[in-house]
This record gives structure tokens, sequence and C-alpha cells, in this order.
């Protein structure tokens, strides 16, 4: 890496035992394309440089002053100092909000961007400002809207309408996908063989969104801990011998032939399990999928702890679904107090 002029003199002058001295005699004049200017004195002689900063205007004043010396004591021509860039401020883009028409009238985008997240099971919209440019009297605000893995921009002159812009265009993806994967025919996509399996799947799963996202839920509170601590809670939350009957409890529930299950035997099951969960202030929801196989049963149930535990259970029959489903929870609630 070459050397800077500034050095350059440095290091000459440290030889004979003195030191450059710099004085900025220009500091800029106060206008957008500023310019800097600096003296340097060493060893009877003066030089002077002007830049468009002062690092480049004292570099500029060293490069001088080694010109001097040189022609002074007729030394070779000194080689080619290293050009520092040119710092030349760049205005920054102020985008430009798109204008609302007065004859359009005013649609709270954001209060049905939070119903749509709502009815489709999503996650509440995070609205995050990430500009604001512009003098203090015509700011212009970038809000982004994010859902999700989804994210839109709102551009305006205010923050409440910026925020309105991206929770319009979230609204509008969104509608778009919903509407995409109710256009999807679930019973030609299970009839094409020639479909690749990974291909096939994702089409069936997003044919059955709509019905899966509504799984009856129950609000959640703010517990006032972090997601990841939620084991630790409900274990603090009983003595060791209290969580041990618990698990004793859930224990009993398994039994230890599984050859026949009968509708009572899931009923009693079913009605137990859920009597266990209300005791520690959680619920069970479970609903039924077509299968495509014509021989078995799908079931999925969800206990609305943090995060939800679900599980899917399949069978031959109904019953036997169901039964298979209470059976995963179970042993997820047991590892869940243990």
């Amino acid at each position: 890496m070459s050397k800077t002029p500034v050095s350059i003199l440095q290091e000459m002058m440290v030889k004979k035992q003195l030191v450059p001295n710099y004085e900025l005699i220009h500091d800029g004049g106060g206008t957008h394309m500023n310019t800097f200017t600096y003296q340097v004195t060493c060893d009877g002689h003066r030089a002077s440089g002007t830049g468009r900063s002062k690092k480049d205007a004292k570099h500029e004043a060293a490069h001088a002053m080694l010109k001097v010396i040189a022609a002074y004591n007729s030394y070779p021509q000194l080689p080619a100092a290293r050009e520092e860039p040119v710092r030349t401020p760049i205005a920054p883009v102020v985008p430009e909000p798109q204008r609302i028409p007065p004859s359009v009238p005013f649609l709270n985008a954001v209060g049905i961007l939070q119903e749509l997240c709502i009815e489709n099971n999503l996650q509440d919209p995070e609205y995050v400002q990430i500009s604001d440019i512009g003098p203090p009297h015509a700011k212009i605000f970038t809000i982004e809207c994010r859902v999700a893995a989804f994210k839109e921009v709102g551009i305006s002159r205010t923050k409440k309408q910026a925020k309105q812009d991206a929770a319009k265009k979230m609204v509008d993806k969104i509608n778009d996908l919903v509407a995409d994967m109710k256009d999807i025919d679930l019973s030609d996509v299970e009839e094409d063989e020639s479909m690749k399996e990974e291909t096939r799947c994702n089409a069936i799963a997003k044919s059955r969104y709509l019905t899966l996202s509504r799984l009856p839920t129950t609000k959640k509170l703010n517990l006032g801990f972090k997601v990841s601590e939620y084991h630790l809670k409900i274990k603090n939350s009983f003595s060791s011998e209290a969580r041990e009957q618990m698990v004793d409890k859930l224990k009993s529930l398994i039994p230890p032939d599984h050859s026949e299950i009968s509708e009572e035997f899931v009923e009693y099951l079913s009605s137990e399990f859920k009597d266990f969960l209300s005791k520690i202030d959680l619920d069970i929801s479970s609903m039924s999928l077509e299968s495509i196989a014509l021989d078995s049963y799908i079931t999925v149930m969800r206990i609305n702890t943090v995060l939800d535990i679900v599980q899917v259970g399949l069978g031959k029959t109904k019953e036997e679904a169901e039964y298979y489903t209470l059976l995963k929870l179970i042993n997820s609630m047991m590892f869940l107090l243990e």
C-alpha cells in the first residue's frame, strides 16, 4: 500500500527532528459545495492545498510541500501520490408519495388488514418506519408493513397515511393469495399422477389452507415471559409432587392394548383429557380432514399452549384417527410437565 503525502512528509521531517505545522486557512465557505484550504510550514518552506474535505486539503498541502522541497534540493521527481477519492456529497433521493384524489373515499386499510389476519389465522401486522427524508416542513415518510414473510412499503407526507398505504398493499397481496388458493381444483391435483410428489403435496396444502386456518382457537393473553420459557413456566406453576400426579394421570389414560379402539373408549379418553386440560386452564380443539386415500381418516387437534401444540392422527376409521391424535397430545403434555 502506497504512503500518503502527509506520512511521507512526516517521516522526512522526523529525520531532521522537525514537525510539519498544518493550519486551516479556509473552512469551507458554508455552501453545499464546500472547499477547504490547508497551509503547511516546515524547514523554512510554505505550501498550501485545497480539497473538498479537510483530509483532502491536508494531503494536497503536503503534496505541494514535497514538490517545493524536491525543487529546492534538486531531488529527482517524486512518485505520484496516492489519490484520495473525491467525497462529493450525494443528495438523498426523495421518494414521491402517491397522491390520492379527493373523490376517493377514505378506506381504513389498517383495520381491514387486522381483521383479515385474524380471519386467516395470521400473525398481527407489524409496522416499521424505515426512513423520513426531506426538510422538517416537508418530510416524506416510508413505513414498512410486515405480515409473516410478506413485506409492503407505504410512502406519504404523514406517518398515518404511509401506514395506511402499506396496509392497503398488504391487504391486496393477501387477498390475491387467498383467491389463488380458492381456484385450486383438488380433484385434478389428486388424480394427476404425472405431477411431482412435492408439487402435488404443496398444491393440496394450499387448497386446504382456508379450512385449516379456521381451526377453532382461543385468544391468548400477554403472559409476560418469553415463548422459549413457557415449558419452565408450566413446570414452575406446580410443585414436584403435583407434577408427578399429573404425569401419572396422563399415563393412566394410555391403554396397554391398542388393538381394539371403540367409539365409546375414544369418547371417554377425549372427555378425560379435556377435563385434565381444563384444570390447568388449557383448551383443546379438533377437526377432521378429507384424506386422499378412500380407506383412511385424518384428525387434527390443537392445545392452546404457547406456542400451540398441534398433532395429526391417521387411521382406518374416524375413531382410530382421533385416538392416535389424542395419544400424541397426551405424550406431548407429559413431555412438557416432566
